[in-house]
């Protein structure tokens, strides 16, 4: 893939993250979403499942990259505690669990942008 097709495709696997996001802190206000938009585990949902793929192919030997996976791994390894609450009724825990994992959530977008920005200024241009 060209530079500019990689740049491209980490803004959309971000877009996707944040939509990710914006489904659990759905959850957290009381609506109802189906399992998929908002999958558990971090393979599953559409961030983790392009960071698996064509993101490792491409960029597994990018230190920032495997900064990445670190946060992310540990956005879900939170939102697992925000599920365990609302399956057992606690609202008020799951909320306070969600403003940790929001916290997290932009760290995650914040090291996405730094490796869109290490792609932009790389020097090879196929990736």
């Amino acid at each position: 893939m060209t530079k500019l097709e990689a740049v491209c495709i980490v803004r959309q696997a971000k877009s996707s993250h944040i939509r990710w996001r914006a489904y659990v802190q759905a959850m957290l206000v009381g609506i109802e979403i189906q399992t998929s938009q908002a999958p558990l585990h971090h393979k599953e949902c559409n961030f983790g499942q392009w960071f698996y793929r064509d993101g490792f192919a491409s960029f597994a030997h990018w230190p920032l990259f495997q900064d990445v996976e670190y946060t992310h791994e540990l956005l879900h390894a939170v939102y697992l505690l925000i599920h365990q609450a609302l399956q057992d009724g606690d609202l008020g825990r799951a909320r306070i669990i969600g403003e940790q994992m929001v916290g997290i959530s932009y760290s995650l977008v914040e090291t996405i942008d730094l490796l869109q920005q290490e792609i932009q200024s790389a020097e090879q241009e196929v990736f």
